[in-house]
């Protein structure tokens, strides 16, 4: 399942990059945007690429030195002076914008791209003094909240590793939409380990023998000979 997330922007678009990259920072991330492209634009694949080469301290991580390479679906558009409004468009809770961020999730993608993928739209919508909505809710939040929100939900790699199953960083990718570009492999996570719970042994255990069925067979024909001719 896929949802649509949008973060509608407020008027502090300056020096967006800037504040964005710093905004991770503030959480413990050190993130890179690609040198080729900035947040007022969509770029010709409508990709957003980021390059992490540290994450907060208390994350779990299987290459706790290996940067990572993450790719989301991202479209920036501004909003016309005349721009009407419709009954379901902006969603409820959204006041004056001047940008539209739109992202897509994608089905099978790792933590680490999720992660990296909300808390962007968050922190557009926090430091413009905008606006976040995901399709599945009725009302858009302030930036300021939707960014708490998401960083709550970090606790989640306390727990489990945030580099499983991402792309290490090797290479940026072309951004013109037709040069090729050979993903590097993902970080493999753990291998579960599956308990072989050994079988129970009996206390008391009998191996059949055929001398015990001859045994048997003469005793009985005794007993049978006693009854007979006592």
């Amino acid at each position: 399942m896929s949802i649509c997330i949008s973060a509608f922007l407020g008027k502090k678009t300056d020096d967006l990059d800037a504040r964005f990259i710093q905004a991770f920072s503030k959480l413990g991330f050190d993130v890179q945007l690609h040198p080729e492209l900035t947040l007022a634009k969509s770029s010709a694949q409508g990709i957003l690429y980021l390059r992490i080469s540290k994450t907060p301290a208390e994350f779990l991580r299987i290459e706790a030195g290996t940067p990572l390479l993450i790719a989301f679906e991202f479209h920036m558009q501004k909003r016309e002076k005349k721009e009407a409004r419709s009954m379901s468009w902006p969603p409820r809770g959204v006041a004056a914008y001047s940008y539209t961020a739109s992202s897509r999730t994608a089905a099978g993608r790792s933590h680490s791209a999720a992660t990296m993928q909300i808390l962007s739209m968050a922190i557009l919508a926090k430091e413009s003094d905008g606006y976040f909505h995901a399709d599945d809710e009725e009302v858009a939040s302030p930036g300021e909240l939707a960014l708490d929100r998401a960083v709550q939900e970090q606790h989640l790699f306390n727990r489990i590793n945030f580099d499983a199953d991402a792309y290490r960083f090797e290479s940026w990718p072309p951004i013109d939409g037709m040069t090729a570009f050979v993903w590097p492999k993902k970080i493999a996570p753990p291998e579960s380990v599956t308990k072989t719970i050994p079988k129970r042994r009996s206390r008391f255990r009998y191996k059949f023998s055929w001398l015990h069925l001859v045994s048997a067979l003469l005793v009985s024909y005794l007993v049978l000979i006693t009854l007979l001719y006592p």
